[in-house]
């Protein structure tokens, strides 16, 4: 009886054991699924209380497909509350993953900028680029740091210096900052480059680096185009037609009943100037169609009969195409800088032959305009527009002053091969010299290119190594902060508003995690 007994007994035990193993196993389970789906809402800048309505879905599903397991659907928690902690665990994570690896950059640089949301506050963004020893390139936010109170230089500054010490981040291998041109970011004495380029002088002697956005001094450079002739009355126009409900249904119905490929007009927007090529584009497109509509509301549209008017519209719809594409090549994340500069660099050529043929009345690279000159019988002359290039040259030459220093830095990255001994930095001369006798690395160097060559390059070349790291984690652009500002908009939003700032700073990092993920199971 007695080891009956303990038979039954030890069964039991068995059974108890096997049930609380599946129970924890199906807790963990559903844990774990409450992160995937709270990392997914974030990612797709969905408000956190969309938690309630994706459980609401799963259960329906549950019942449908399997309804035996419905109970292991409702065990996952996605309220709005736990939505929010789970958003800020993997960003808690993300920002543990980039401290660990802050000892293994061999170099690394900020972008820093500013922007406002929808409440008004001043939102810092700050993106670290960083290299190994191996040249892979890091790219990941930081943080986005709100500043309810003033945004002068020393303001930045105190935020930005506390999160370098935040993540441990070595300070002496800190080798350049971009910015805007902001006079709180650039100012001479109590700018926030100043103040920081101050303090790591005092602490290790070293020095920065400054780079302004490529990508807005190209903008600033379109600003001598100056054809506001053209654009107050397109603008005029866009506004009357979009601006009123019933004008903008009447024409999209004007344009249907004569198949027009377009269905409207978009919107102009004066903070992006470079947009405006797409409406340019598309007003050129539909200027007989809109100067129709336009009579049949009683508007002015002698201008559409100027051809001096026509043809100022013709050559803005050709140069802001090529500015736009221009601007476009330039965007992007883990753009090598001195890639961006050979872009510029090529564009400066390109606006010398422009300026050549316009002179000489040769309309190959400017399309609109041609097809406007062929349609009046060449009665009109583009010489003018010469003026118009030889302005936006001269801009283009004044501006790029901090990547033009670097110049000669970019070359020895890019052609370390071809370049002379004698413009090469004391100091990496006697590696150069051996480095461009070696046959077998010039053989890699014409495989890959750069910047893929460097990892092939033996740690012997110690001095070569450390300038390519320096040049390969530069940032060009600010371009990750105004995309940043884009996704910001979109998670704090008039319908979305009471977002605060903690969270809102998560999902931007969950959101724009480039190199790394959020390791779920350390983020619980």
């Amino acid at each position: 009886m007695r080891e009956e007994k303990l038979k039954e007994l030890k069964l039991g035990v068995k059974k108890q054991q096997s049930m609380f193993s599946k129970v924890l196993q199906e807790s963990e389970a559903a844990v774990h699924a409450s992160y995937v789906l709270s990392e997914l809402i974030a990612k797709h800048s969905k408000p956190f209380t969309d938690g309630d309505f994706i459980k609401e879905c799963l259960m329906k599903a549950g019942e449908i497909v399997c309804p035996g397991n419905v109970k292991a659907f409702q065990s996952i928690s996605l309220s709005r509350n736990t939505v929010a902690e789970r958003v800020t665990d993997l960003a808690a994570n993300l920002s543990d993953q980039i401290k660990a690896k802050s000892s293994s950059f061999e170099s690394f640089s900020i972008a820093c900028d500013e922007s406002t949301d929808i409440s008004g506050k001043a939102q810092l963004a700050v993106f670290l680029r960083s290299c190994d020893k191996n040249f892979n390139i890091f790219e990941e936010l930081l943080e986005l740091i709100p500043m309810p109170g003033t945004t002068t230089g020393e303001d930045i500054f105190t935020c930005v210096f506390g999160l370098l010490q935040k993540y441990n981040l070595p300070l002496a291998k800190l080798n350049s900052v971009a910015t805007d041109g902001a006079p709180s970011m650039t100012g001479k004495n109590k700018g926030f480059v100043a103040l920081l380029r101050k303090k790591l002088s005092e602490i290790h002697g070293s020095n920065i680096h400054h780079m302004h956005c490529i990508i807005h001094q190209e903008v600033l450079c379109t600003k001598v185009i100056n054809m506001e002739n053209v654009l107050s009355y397109i603008k005029k126009v866009i506004n009357f037609i979009r601006s009123r409900g019933l004008n903008q249904r009447q024409f999209t119905a004007f344009l249907s009943e004569l198949d027009s490929e377009y269905s409207g007009l978009s919107y102009y927007t004066e903070v992006r100037w470079l947009s405006c090529s797409k409406i340019l584009k598309q007003f050129w497109d539909l200027k007989e169609e809109i100067c129709q509509f336009l009579k049949t509301k009683n508007q002015d549209v002698s201008l559409f009969y100027d051809p001096i008017w026509i043809q100022d519209l013709s050559f803005l719809v050709d140069i802001t195409k090529h500015l736009t594409d221009l601007n476009l090549s330039l965007q992007g994340k883990d753009h090598i800088i001195t890639n961006m500069f050979d872009i510029i660099k090529a564009f400066k050529c390109q606006l010398v032959l422009w300026e050549k043929q316009l002179k000489n009345e040769d309309l190959t690279h400017f399309p609109t305009c041609s097809m406007n000159k062929s349609s009046l019988d060449d009665t009109c002359s583009y010489q003018k527009y010469a003026e118009k290039i030889a302005n936006l040259t001269t801009e283009f030459e004044t501006r790029f002053n901090d990547f033009s220093s670097l110049e000669d830095k970019f070359f020895l990255f890019s052609s370390i091969f071809s370049i002379s001994i004698d413009s090469v930095p004391s100091h990496m001369q006697m590696e150069v010299i051996e480095i461009q006798c070696n046959s077998n690395l010039k053989a890699k160097f014409i495989e890959v290119g750069v910047p893929e060559f460097y990892k092939y390059l033996p740690a012997r070349f110690e001095n070569t190594r450390k300038f390519a790291y320096e040049i390969i984690s530069m940032f060009g652009s600010t371009y990750r902060c105004e995309q940043l500002f884009s996704v910001m908009k979109g998670n704090k939003s008039p319908i979305r508003n009471r977002i605060n700032d903690a969270h809102l700073g998560s999902a931007l990092k969950v959101i724009t995690a480039n190199k790394i993920s959020p390791e779920i199971g350390k983020s619980r």
